[in-house]
């Protein structure tokens, strides 16, 4: 059950209303099981800005003609068409809520009479009737029935969970609470109050809080005059691109000259010097040819020198 210190926490603004809806809220929510935290913050932070913290049970469709371009771009499509309408909320409703809803067209006069009330902000005569068997109640002969905190309470209680949201909220992510928040609005108008609600209500109810995160990616949370907001969004600088430098085309590799192999210097040569040719030397005197050796051309028979006859390898060579 929710605790008034709780409630005022998340909706510091409904202090006049809390005794009157304290126990209706608490009764409706254990009726239809939305107690779990994360079911109870998601539905007390819709009802938060549904309702204005409990401070606007009827809707208000007192706009001026520029707020219908911005809030109702469909149903008036031109500035001369909004400007025929503006702050006249009986007109707005009986045309935005024509033919929907099983409501009949705009001369009808059902958008005004099946217009927002409760907590959640019931809406259309299809919605008061289905409200109205759920919980025994006459409400769609008798509309104004869902002011009453009690009444009201148990049909935003049971709208919530006739559009299954306490699945949705059981998730306890950012993409379920934007589908709960389109399931309840029909789109994501003021989506950024809502997330604030929402994460003021997880930090009552002991959640983790992710806030900081959604709401740079969200924008600028508006809030009701009057509420301190729990978070502002935190602005990091972002760094200016550095310049790259281009790179420098690489030149072609040309092909390398094979270098010429030197020749391997004779054998006794020095290190970086020409070889010298050595002289032949001259046959000392008296020494004997070899066996089988031819005598050099221009050479001299020694005197007194005898002829030898050729060995055998010398013939084997002949």
């Amino acid at each position: 059950m929710i605790t008034r210190a709780q409630l005022l926490a998340i909706m510091p603004n409904a202090a006049p209303a809390v005794a009157q809806y304290l126990r209706p809220l608490g009764e409706a929510m254990q009726r239809y099981a939305i107690d779990r935290p994360a079911r109870q913050a998601a539905f007390l932070a819709q009802l938060a800005h549904e309702s204005g913290q409990l401070r606007r049970v009827q809707e208000n469709l007192n706009y001026a003609w520029d707020g219908l371009r911005k809030v109702f771009p469909r149903h008036f499509r031109s500035d001369a068409e909004a400007q025929a309408y503006d702050r006249q909320p009986e007109r707005i409703a009986n045309r935005v809520y024509a033919n929907r809803m099983l409501n009949g067209d705009e001369a009808s006069g059902d958008g005004w009479r099946f217009r927002g009330r409760g907590p959640i902000q019931v809406t259309g005569r299809e919605n008061y009737r289905k409200a109205g068997q759920a919980l025994g109640m006459g409400l769609e002969s008798d509309p104004d029935r869902m002011l009453d905190p009690a009444t009201g309470c148990l049909a935003a209680a049971w709208f919530w969970h006739s559009r299954g949201l306490n699945t949705l909220a059981d998730a306890d992510s950012e993409n379920g609470f934007r589908e709960i928040t389109r399931r309840i609005n029909g789109g994501f108008l003021g989506l950024e109050e809502r997330v604030h609600y929402w994460e003021r209500a997880r930090q009552v109810l002991g959640l983790p809080d992710f806030g900081p995160v959604m709401a740079q990616r969200l924008g600028t949370v508006r809030m009701p005059p009057g509420t301190r907001p729990v978070y502002a969004p935190v602005e990091e600088p972002v760094p200016e691109p550095v310049p790259r430098a281009r790179p420098r085309p690489k030149p072609k590799a040309t092909p390398k000259a094979t270098p010429k192999a030197k020749a391997s210097p004779k054998r006794g040569a020095k290190p970086g010097r020409a070889p010298v040719p050595r002289p032949r030397a001259k046959p000392r005197p008296g020494a004997k040819p070899r066996p089988g050796a031819k005598p050099r051309p221009g050479a001299k028979p020694r005197p007194g020198a005898k002829p030898r006859k050729a060995g055998p390898a010398a013939r084997k060579r002949r």
